[in-house]
């Protein structure tokens, strides 16, 4: 299957989704069919603003979006920086060979590799009403042709459209932009189910799902997360 067959076969089977959650599942698949073993969905924030709120589909490891997020790697983020201003797709490694890098945008590259993400493509995306995302896709290497890349493009622009359609008025409070797997988390915390058993129903760490369940109720702005379970109640997050 070539890359176009595969991209337009993404957007008709994504077509069809009525869950960010299962975009992400999508998107996963894809990105893997490229050769990618992350890729993670954001607005870009304002400078000086948190990222947690920002993004939309992660497929990240969650170790690595804690380290990102608790040390705001997005203020110091190369990628992050160039897609601010770019109009087309680019790779991580055009950004890594700039020699004028600062020492804190080189560490995040490197701690990036760390996390099995030597090299990337990132897809800025811009919106209506000055909207500016990106998709950004990583893993060991990037072998990708011109026709590709524009491909990719297409994918970004229109998984973008998407989420932000299927979220609804959720992307637009900031306070409110709960991922699907912290939202998976707060509605099985609503459900009664303790961090151990959630980490078990998700296959995931105890010590994550409580971040997870932690990043909720901060968006929330909730002191618990018995406060955010309400909230997610109160707001139509949890049905």
């Amino acid at each position: 299957m070539n890359s176009l067959t595969a991209a337009l076969e993404f957007i008709e089977s994504v077509n069809n989704e009525e869950t960010p959650d299962l975009v992400s599942k999508r998107l996963a698949e894809l990105g893997q069919s490229f050769g990618f073993t992350s890729f993670c969905l954001a607005a870009i924030p304002e400078a000086n603003t948190s990222f947690d709120g920002s993004i939309m589909l992660s497929g990240w490891r969650p170790e690595w979006q804690q380290r990102y997020l608790d040390r705001n790697y997005i203020q110091n983020d190369p990628i992050v920086a160039k897609a601010r201003t770019a109009s087309r797709p680019f790779l991580w490694s055009s950004v890594a060979r700039d020699s004028n890098l600062s020492a804190a945008a080189q560490q995040v590259l490197s701690e990036a590799r760390d996390y099995g993400m030597y090299d990337g493509v990132c897809v800025p995306v811009r919106g209506l009403q000055n909207y500016q995302g990106m998709l950004i896709f990583g893993g060991p290497e990037v072998r990708l042709n011109e026709r590709e890349i524009s491909v990719l493009h297409l994918v970004g622009i229109y998984t973008s459209n998407k989420v932000r359609e299927l979220a609804g008025s959720n992307i637009s409070r900031p306070r409110h932009r709960i991922t699907p797997r912290e939202l998976e988390c707060l509605k099985w915390a609503a459900a009664g189910k303790t961090s151990w058993e959630i980490s078990q129903i998700l296959n995931i760490s105890q010590h994550t799902a409580d971040w997870y369940l932690a990043s909720a109720a901060r968006k929330l702005h909730a002191s618990n997360r018995t406060h955010a379970v309400a909230e997610g109640f109160r707001y139509g997050l949890i049905q």
